[in-house]
């Protein structure tokens, strides 16, 4: 029985099968011929598709069931679908949708779709730029329902798998031949995609999205690629969004904001990953774009149009944060290279973005194509103007703001730029030479554009971390540029570069470039505007330099200055050297100062130290010192110019190691004694000597004085407030006059040797200068004399006050009043046929003494007039000598000193040498230096004397000879007597006997000899014994 039901069953199971399968193929038969009208079901799949508890109705116009194959799911399609809210309005619609089901579900009876495919949707998406990318997603406010549908079946795809609608296994939804619309609400622009595909499929996570369509309508096509997860909470949306062909210039219409990006012409490929919220509030963005060849163009920014050969760019948004960070845009120009990064911020009230943008190996010649046009409009004029050649890279570190509702109150809150420049040829100045091959960095910053030279070169000379600044660049003209330029090259070179008539540089401190040697290091800095029509006055010069190695030639007259060091200074209106060097050889130190400011304390000022050797004196331009001094001396040395060009020279002078040696006063400084001199010359414009003051000791000489000079520094005037050199102590005043010269000497004491040796060394000096002061001084001398001692070699003349004067050697004047021998007169008056010759001494004795010329002689006054023959070249004197009562007497001899001890001895011999003479006469003439005495006769009581002969004052001898009258009062009788008188005695004062007598030999060491056999010789005889030494000197020639 069991057996019977079991086989029964199995029959009837096998028969259903078999009938189903039946069906199924008849089914399929069926189907396959076309869709199966299923009208009839309406009501019913209404109910089934309805979602519980939604107000939303489903309606449709026609329903079909499809199956193409029994490999192939089946579909229930519904044509002309739409959902319609509680108010009958219709918020969604589709052309066609269908549910696909698996056969085997339904052949097990369970009628629950896994996909949707609708055909043909139209989706429209408005842009919204006030927060969210989008306002809604899949919707528009105005136009049509079908992409609600979409948004329906989404909803349907995020809801809980379940059982009880039609729609509770639903994993799929797929969107084929879709339109889709994205318009901007703000410009109103709008792009199409005419069949865009889409797949949203339910997994754990949410709803997957992929989608792709290709866009038209505002620029090119752009195909677009998408992918996402729109999570199951609904809470947050992750799109990654593909794009190739893309030109930003589409987005130019958008905002006027965005209208720069019209002439953006390059197409963009990329990806974007979008992070929103569950109602499409953009949350991050993150964006990686690739471009290709294309062109830049943006008038009014940049004044030509660039190729582009590539682009990268990679930026990121985060709303949450209110931040947008740019990590790289770069461009390939292929000349130069451009890369932007940054970052910006906004807040409840402003929007601040900060960056920095680079480009690289922008040629120089082409800096105009990428300046752009309104930036630093200053800066950008200049560097047109001056900069050329090389390659540059520059970086701008920018920071703008805005507020939040109005980005084109945009702002520039900081603005840096960075160059880093190589090989650039930079016109620093008009009529300058360039710099070039001018390698560095350079930074713009408030209007300031830096320049930090590394390296560069002009003219020969090379220039290493320099700077030049443009300042108030973004202010209104005229703008200002500092230069800093340290320059080295060889001093020739870099004279002639301070030498450019642009600089300014007074020519005082320039030298011509031909004279110089060595090298130089100069720190030079110019400052001025920048307008095209630059003076020099415009121009602020400063200068900092090293010489090394340095040598001028002619640096002070003919002296060159070699081996040198030094410092130099220039800049406000002051230039200053110091260092040190060799003076024709003598190592020196050396500061000279130039002062240009109109009320400046002097003009120019030079100063020296250092020892140098005599002869260079007279190449440096000044008075030889060759004639009075040799060797070393120490030297400190200044020489200043003042503002009206006259010039002072202040000297200080060691003469410790030089020899001196002033023939004039008999003056003589070995090497190694203590010697010093100052000296301050006065020189008018032009360097012409007007002045002299003048200090010196050594060598027994103290002098101070001051010289004035003419025209050709000829000397005009010496005045010496002391001059004191052995026992001359005196003051005087020299000075020339029309015809001669006049000489006022007034002192406590003065060496009359020292005058005659002045005298010699004064003729000699006229024979070797016929123009120069001593010659003058030959040709006429007018001297006032007040001294209170003149000295002589053993002894004084006192006082001697008057004045004289002199033409050559000829005493044409003279009127002197004399202390020694008890106040003495000498008189010299000019007459018409000859001068006339006074002299009186009123104790002759003591006057003798006192001048050291001879002891013995006491009391007597002297008298002698005569007059000079002036037809004569050396004037011959003629005149008669007189000497009142006077006395012989011995003395001790005085060394050096002549007595009449020998002369008294002899006389002895024929009466008292002691006794009172009551006078002497003698005829005297005088020629040169010689004196010839004739007819010379004195007498006393006890004794006569007789004499003639010469004495020259010129080698201090004396040749003398007559005769003594013994018991002169009765042996002179008979010398009155006529004819017989004079045949017995010899004449007046000569008596029947006496004795010959011969005085010979130096002033100091008369030696006498006596003839006793002359005293019986009758007078007329005795003239044999007297006959005069010969003498060979000839009279003067007449003139």
């Amino acid at each position: 029985m069991v057996k019977r039901t079991y086989r029964v069953c199995v029959r009837a199971v096998a028969g259903v099968v078999l009938v189903l399968a039946a069906l199924v193929i008849v089914a399929a038969i069926r189907l396959s011929a076309g869709p199966v009208d299923l009208d009839f079901l309406k009501p019913q799949i209404t109910r089934l598709i309805d979602v519980p508890g939604n107000e939303i109705r489903p309606e449709f116009d026609r329903l079909a069931f499809e199956w193409t194959g029994i490999s192939e799911p089946m579909k229930l399609v519904f044509h002309g679908l739409r959902f319609a809210n509680g108010q009958n309005q219709i918020i969604a619609s589709a052309p066609d949708a269908a549910l696909t089901f698996e056969p085997r579900s339904v052949f097990q009876g369970v009628f629950l779709p896994t996909t949707i495919v609708v055909e043909r949707p139209v989706i429209e998406a408005d842009i919204a730029r006030d927060g969210g990318v989008f306002k809604r997603i899949f919707t528009s406010d105005s136009g049509g329902a079908q992409g609600e549908a979409v948004s329906i079946l989404i909803d349907q795809l995020l809801a809980e798998p379940n059982y009880k609608s039609l729609m509770g296994q639903l994993d799929s939804v797929k969107v084929a031949q879709a339109k889709v619309t994205l318009r901007d609400l703000r410009s109103g622009l709008v792009w199409t995609a005419p069949a865009a595909n889409a797949e949203l499929r339910r997994d754990a996570a949410g709803v997957s999205i992929k989608a792709n369509a290709r866009f038209i309508g505002h620029g090119d096509p752009v195909d677009t690629s998408l992918s996402g997860v729109y999570t199951r909470d609904r809470s947050r949306i992750s799109v990654e969004a593909g794009i190739d062909g893309f030109k930003p210039w589409v987005f130019a219409d958008l905002s006027p904001d965005l209208v720069l990006l019209r002439g953006v012409d390059v197409k963009l490929s990329g990806r974007m990953q979008i992070e929103a919220t569950g109602q499409g509030e953009i949350r991050t963005v993150g964006v990686d774009i690739t471009g290709g060849a294309g062109n830049v163009t943006l008038p009014g920014i940049l004044q030509a149009a660039h190729e582009v050969r590539g682009l990268t760019a990679r930026f990121s948004v985060d709303t949450t944060q209110h931040t947008a960070n740019i990590d790289k845009v770069e461009m390939d120009f292929g000349a130069a290279r451009i890369l932007v990064t940054g970052s910006g911020t906004r807040t409840s009230d402003s929007r601040t973005f900060a960056g920095r943008a680079e480009i690289r190996q922008i040629p120089i010649d082409k800096l105009g194509d990428y300046w752009p046009l309104e930036f630093a409009t200053g800066g950008r004029e200049w560097a047109m103007t001056n900069l050329s050649k090389g390659a540059l890279d520059v970086a701008a570190e920018f920071a703008l703001s805005s507020p939040v509702d109005d980005i084109s109150a945009m702002k520039v809150d900081r603005l840096v730029g960075l160059l880093d420049y190589g090989g650039m040829t930079v016109r620093y100045m008009p009529h300058m030479p360039e710099l070039q091959d001018v390698s560095g960095k350079a930074r713009y910053e408030n209007g300031t554009l830096r320049f930090d030279v590394e390296r560069g070169s002009a003219v020969g000379l090379k220039v290493t971390d320099g700077t030049i600044e443009l300042a108030a660049l973004d202010s209104a003209p005229p703008q200002t540029a500092t230069l800093r330029l340290p320059i080295t090259g060889s001093a020739q070179d870099v004279i002639r570069f301070l030498a450019r008539p642009k600089l300014g540089l007074s020519k005082d401190v320039l030298y011509d470039h031909r004279r110089l040697g060595g090298e130089a290091a100069i720190d030079l800095s110019l400052s001025f505007p920048l307008i095209n029509a630059l003076a020099v006055s415009d121009i602020d010069i400063k200068a900092d330099a090293t010489l090394t190695s340095f040598s001028l030639k002619d640096v002070l007259g003919e002296l060159d200055l070699t081996d040198a060091t030094a410092r130099l200074k220039y800049g406000d209106s002051e230039f200053n050297v110091a260092g040190q060097g060799k003076l024709d050889g003598n190592a020196i130190e050396l500061t000279w100062r130039e002062m240009f400011a109109a009320k400046a304390p002097f003009r120019r000022r030079y100063d020296v130290k250092g020892t140098v050797n005599a002869g260079i004196v007279a190449k440096a331009g000044f008075p030889s010192v060759d004639a009075f001094m040799s060797g070393p001396i120490g030297t400190t040395l200044s020489y200043q110019v003042a503002t009206n060009n006259t010039s002072e020279v202040v000297g200080r002078f060691d003469l410790k190691g030089a020899k001196v040696f002033v023939e004039p006063l008999s003056l003589t400084k070995e090497a190694g004694a203590d010697g010093l001199a100052n000296l301050t010359l006065k020189l008018a414009p032009g360097g012409k000597l007007t002045a002299a003051e003048f200090e010196g000791r050594g060598a027994g000489l103290q002098a101070k004085g001051q010289a004035r000079f003419g025209p050709d520094n000829v000397l005009q005037q010496v005045t010496m407030q002391q001059a004191k050199l052995g026992r001359s102590d005196l003051s005087f005043d020299w000075k020339r006059v029309p015809g001669g010269v006049e000489v006022a000497l007034k002192g406590q004491s003065l060496e009359l040797a020292r005058v005659q040796e002045a005298l010699r060394a004064r003729n000699e000096i006229a024979k070797r200068e016929p123009k120069g002061p001593a010659a003058d001084a030959r040709a006429s001398t007018k001297m006032t004399i007040q001294i209170q001692d003149v000295i002589l070699k053993h002894g004084s003349l006192g006082y001697l006050n008057g004045r004289f004067e002199m033409m050559g050697d000829r005493v044409t004047f003279a009127d002197l009043g004399l202390g020694g021998g008890k106040g003495s007169t000498f008189r010299v008056t000019p007459g018409q046929s000859g001068r006339t010759l006074f002299l009186y001494v009123a104790d002759f004795g003591q006057l003798l003494s006192q001048a050291g010329w001879m002891d013995g002689l006491v009391n007597g006054y002297l008298h002698i007039e005569g007059k000079f023959n002036d037809l004569w070249a050396d004037p011959p004197l003629d005149g008669t000598l007189k000497m009142g009562p006077y006395r012989l007497q011995k003395v001790t001899p005085r060394a050096e000193i002549g007595t009449l001890n020998a002369a008294i001895d002899g006389l002895n011999s024929a009466g008292n040498a002691l006794q009172q003479f009551d006078s002497l006469s003698a005829n005297v003439s005088k020629a040169a230096d010689r004196i010839q005495i004739r007819n010379g006769r004195t007498s006393g009581q006890s004794i006569g004397l007789t004499t003639q002969g010469t004495v020259d004052i010129g080698n201090d001898t004396a040749q003398l000879y007559g005769v003594i009258v013994p018991a002169f009062a009765l042996n002179n009788l008979l010398s009155n007597v006529p004819l017989l008188g004079p045949l017995l005695t010899g004449g007046k004062d000569g008596g029947l006997f006496a004795i010959s007598y011969r005085l010979h030999g130096r002033f100091d060491d008369l030696k006498s000899d006596v003839n006793m056999m002359s005293a019986v010789t009758p007078g007329a005889l005795r003239e044999i014994f007297n006959t005069p030494p010969t003498d060979t000197s000839q009279a003067p020639p007449p003139r």
